[in-house]
C-alpha cells in the first residue's frame, strides 16, 4: 500500500485534495486506504482498527501539530521542523502499514458491478469523519476519484 500511496501522492491534484480534506478533519490514511481498496474492487469497512486510531492520535497527529507550530521560513528552527517533518512521514508510513495489516485480514469485496469511481466514492464516504458534507468536500472527493481513475488507467497503458 505504501507504493500506491506514494504514486497517488505524486499527483498534485490528489495531494492537495487529501490535504484539503485533512484540514476538514479527515484522515489521509483512511483516504488512501479507501482509494487503494477500490483499485482491487474491495470495500472500506466503516470502522477502523483501534491500533491504527491509537497510533494516529498518539504519534502522527502530535508530530503534525508540532511541525505546524514551527514557522516554515525561520532559519533558526528550520532543522527542527525538517526533522519533525521526516518523523511525521515515518509515522504516517507506520500508520499505513498498520492499516494494511488490518485491512488484508478483513477484506470485503464489492458487488463487482460498481465502477472504480463509484466504489472509490463509496469507500471515501465510509472514510468520512462525518456524514454531512459541504460543496467543497464534494469537489475534493470528485478530484480524488478522477485522479484515481487516471492513475489506474495509466497502469494499464502499454509501454
Amino acid at each position: 500500500m505504501w507504493r500506491f500511496a506514494c504514486r497517488f501522492w505524486e499527483s498534485s491534484a490528489a495531494r492537495e485534495a487529501c490535504l484539503g480534506l485533512q484540514d476538514h478533519g479527515w484522515s489521509v490514511t483512511r483516504i488512501l486506504c479507501a482509494t487503494w481498496l477500490a483499485t482491487s474492487g474491495n470495500v472500506l469497512p466503516g470502522t477502523e482498527s483501534a491500533q491504527v486510531t491509537a497510533w494516529r492520535r498518539q504519534v502522527t497527529e502530535p508530530l503534525r501539530s508540532a511541525k505546524k507550530t514551527i514557522t516554515k521560513n525561520d532559519p533558526g528552527t528550520a532543522i527542527v521542523r525538517e526533522c519533525i517533518a521526516r518523523s511525521e512521514l515515518e509515522a504516517e508510513r507506520v500508520e499505513l502499514a498498520l492499516a494494511y495489516q488490518a485491512l488484508v485480514s478483513n477484506k470485503h469485496t464489492g458487488s463487482g458491478e460498481a465502477t472504480l469511481a463509484n466504489l472509490a466514492l463509496s469507500n471515501l464516504l465510509a472514510a468520512a469523519p462525518e456524514k454531512t458534507m459541504d460543496n467543497e468536500t464534494g469537489s475534493l472527493l470528485d478530484i480524488l476519484t478522477r485522479e484515481l481513475s487516471t492513475l489506474v488507467e495509466g497502469d494499464n497503458k502499454p509501454c
